[in-house]
């Protein structure tokens, strides 16, 4: 069966996966995702398709996105030409809104104006529901680049492990071992399909060819970057392809991943 593609238009994009990945040094951002929701939690012990990783990426969009329209309204009011780039970035991504020139504030414009009550961020607020629209069209964007970046999810999946750790997170007992890591669960097809697609079908240590078109006698391992015993989760983004020799070598006891990646050509 032919798989489903997606049409991404990436604008702004690659400025907001390294806007992501300038917020992973700061480990307290991970305290912005709704840890409270139980779907979220239960992702983390058995693979969902809504990963820890999509829901970050929004949370740290979202956080950047209602600060910058908050904090800076009256430089948007002074420059036009900044509204006009907010407003292309929706129509990029066929969100339908009203346009700002469009809108009339309920809240006049003076001196003891306060930055919630510029006309800006007023004409934001109105259509928030637009905006929340547009942040996940760029967090499916966002995340299709960041997945192919394995230093990156390993810096994330170490980050999760140390947040998991610090007991910041309520988590039932029933989804954890006697050692308080999760449990390892059935890896779903569609994971496989996604790491194996992702990795190339080469394990991502020693590269070797794991797709049988070159050798049968290899056998593909999906391993936990940051091991489960190392309090790392059943998430997508915390898995990797890996050969039979390195899995065993790599074991339970380090969370380690390949930088190694097959050119387009060579020199």
């Amino acid at each position: 069966m032919r798989r489903p593609t997606q049409q991404f238009v990436f604008q702004h994009v690659y400025e907001m996966a390294s806007m992501v990945e300038e917020c992973l040094e700061n480990e307290g951002s991970l305290i912005e995702v709704d840890w409270d929701d139980s779907e979220v939690i239960q992702g983390l012990a058995s693979f969902s398709k809504i990963s820890l990783l999509h829901r970050y990426v929004y949370a740290m969009i979202a956080v950047e996105h209602r600060r910058e329209y908050r904090k800076n309204a009256d430089l948007y009011e002074e420059g036009p030409e900044s509204i006009g780039r907010v407003e292309r970035l929706l129509q990029s991504y066929d969100i339908p809104f009203l346009p700002y020139k469009k809108y009339r504030p309920p809240i006049p414009v003076d001196e003891a104006t306060t930055r919630e009550e510029y006309s800006f961020h007023q004409w934001f607020l109105s259509q928030e529901a637009e905006f929340e629209w547009l942040w996940e069209r760029l967090t499916e964007e966002v995340f299709h680049i960041l997945f192919g970046n394995r230093s990156f999810l390993l810096r994330f999946n170490q980050a999760v492990a140390k947040y998991i750790q610090s007991d910041r997170v309520m988590i039932p007992e029933t989804l954890l071992d006697a050692a308080k890591c999760f449990r390892r669960v059935y890896l779903p097809s569609w994971v496989k399909d996604a790491v194996y697609f992702r990795d190339h079908g080469r394990c991502t240590l020693c590269q070797v060819d794991l797709s049988g078109l070159l050798s049968t006698d290899r056998v593909d391992h999906f391993d936990h970057i940051v091991p489960l015993a190392l309090h790392g989760i059943n998430d997508p983004c915390n898995i990797q392809l890996l050969c039979e020799r390195c899995n065993l070598k790599k074991g339970d006891r380090t969370a380690v991943t390949g930088t190694r990646y097959s050119p387009w050509w060579t020199q």
